[in-house]
This record gives C-alpha cells, sequence and structure tokens, in this order.
C-alpha cells in the first residue's frame, strides 16, 4: 500500500463515525468479537448520531470497506483488526 493511500484511507476511517467506531471496538477488544457483539458496542458509541434503525446496515458496509483495505479480518463467525489494521487504529486514536 502506498504512503499516500494509507493516509486517505486513514482520514476516511477517521472521519466516517461507524468505522472509527469498529476500529476502536477491535482494538479495545482483547482478541476477535461476533458480529452481534461488535453491532451493539458500535451502536453504544454512535447512538447519537446514526438511528438504530440504520445502524446495522452501517456497520456491514463499513466493515465491508474495513475487510477490503486489509484493516479487518474475518475469521468464522467473528472480526478482528489485522496486523496493518493495529498499526493504523493507533493513528485514529
Amino acid at each position: 500500500m502506498t504512503q499516500s493511500l494509507e493516509d486517505s484511507l486513514v482520514e476516511f476511517f477517521k472521519r466516517t463515525n461507524v468505522s472509527c467506531a469498529i476500529v476502536k471496538t477491535l482494538s479495545d477488544s482483547k482478541g476477535p468479537i461476533k458480529f452481534d457483539q461488535l453491532l451493539e458496542a458500535v451502536g453504544l458509541l454512535v447512538a447519537d448520531r446514526i438511528p438504530d434503525y440504520a445502524l446495522e446496515g452501517a456497520v456491514r458496509a463499513s466493515l465491508k470497506l474495513l475487510k477490503a483495505s486489509g484493516w479487518v479480518a474475518k475469521s468464522g463467525a467473528e472480526f478482528g483488526l489485522t496486523d496493518l489494521g493495529r498499526e493504523l487504529a493507533k493513528r485514529i486514536s
């Protein structure tokens, strides 16, 4: 990944409420977590900005982007940050 692409992704995810909340939740967790746990934790972080009816769709869409960018990996039914995700999560916080 080029430095400019990395910087752009960091800025994008930093300014996207749901993506930022996903990265924070996964970064704070002790290991991979299931979707329902992630949804609940993200919901608590963005409750004042995202209506309940839109939350699940927003989390699913953000997870797809985070997975495609190499920040998040899915193993079975659980999600966790990749090494790249952990490294770049420090830049978001």
